[in-house]
C-alpha cells in the first residue's frame, strides 16, 4: 500500500511519514536488547512484622505506656519502630482485652 499518494499534498504529513517509516525501518533492523525485568534475589533477611522485631513483654510495655499517657511518636522513636506499628499494636492488645473481657 503507498501511502505517499495519500500524503502528497501535504508536504508536513507526507514529511512527517518520511520520518515515521524510516524510523520503523531502524528498529526493525537493529538488534534487540533483552528485556529486563525485576527479580528477586531471595528472601530478605530483613524482619518486617513488628511482632517479629519485638518480643511480647516489649509490646505489654508499649500498650502500658501508651495507656498511662506516653506519646505514641515518642513510643515509636524509642522502640525503632513506625508510629502506625505502635498504633496498631495499642489497638490490637485494646481489642484483646475488650474481647477477652
Amino acid at each position: 500500500m503507498d501511502l505517499t499518494s495519500r500524503y502528497h499534498k501535504r508536504p508536513d504529513l507526507a514529511d512527517a511519514l518520511v520520518r515515521a517509516v524510516q524510523r520503523l525501518r531502524k528498529a526493525q533492523q537493529s538488534p534487540r536488547r533483552p528485556r529486563r525485568s525485576v527479580q528477586s534475589t531471595g528472601r530478605s533477611e530483613r524482619q518486617w512484622r513488628v511482632t517479629d522485631r519485638l518480643d511480647a513483654a516489649a509490646i505489654r510495655l508499649i500498650c502500658e505506656a501508651a495507656a498511662k499517657g506516653v506519646s505514641k511518636p515518642a513510643l515509636a522513636k524509642q522502640y525503632g519502630v513506625s508510629l502506625s506499628s505502635i498504633q496498631r499494636l495499642v489497638k490490637r492488645e485494646e481489642q484483646h482485652q475488650f474481647d477477652g473481657s
